[in-house]
């Protein structure tokens, strides 16, 4: 056999070794940022849905007209009673492992004012119409919806480069 012969064999077999080992780093790189982003797409989700529903417990048990203690008690044990165990500030901790750090920074605040309202509800009896509840609702949902909305935009897989986009039309 000539050198020729198996040199170009030998090229040949590290070029295929060479290919073969990128596509396996390429695709358990692809399978980890999946697993990550379907691990954030949890988070957010239960982070989201333990506010709103905080927020609904809350109100319902606020708005019955119960007396002052007990309208006070009932609002407390509403907000901290999550019938999935997922009451929203241990979801935010999970946030804070979870997300990024703008979407953690943005999430904080939207918590706080979930318990701005509870503590009203809890000390004052208002109704959904009045202007003190009105106050503190309309930017809490506000917020919640941008702040959605950032989650969605961290979940949304990066948009493909020039150079991608130019390599995939000359095919």
């Amino acid at each position: 056999m000539e050198w020729g012969t198996l040199a170009v064999a030998a090229v040949g077999a590290v070029f295929g070794i060479g290919a073969t080992l990128v596509a396996d780093v390429l695709r358990a790189r692809r399978e980890l940022d999946q697993r990550w982003a379907d691990t954030k797409r949890v988070v957010y989700v239960r982070f989201l849905t333990s506010l709103a529903q905080a927020h609904s417990r809350v109100t319902v048990v606020a708005f019955r007209e119960e007396p002052g203690p007990v309208r006070e008690q009932a609002v407390h044990h509403a907000f901290l009673s999550d019938p999935q165990h997922a009451d929203a500030k241990s979801v935010l901790r999970e946030l804070a492992i979870a997300a990024p750090d703008h979407i953690y920074r943005a999430a904080v605040p939207v918590y706080e004012q979930l318990r701005a309202t509870r503590d009203l509800l809890a000390s004052h009896p208002v109704g959904p119409e009045s202007p003190e509840y009105q106050q503190l609702s309309w930017p809490f949902f506000k917020d919640l919806d941008a702040l959605q909305q950032l989650m969605r935009d961290d979940l949304r897989p990066p948009a493909p480069s020039r150079a991608q986009m130019m390599r995939s039309r000359s095919r």
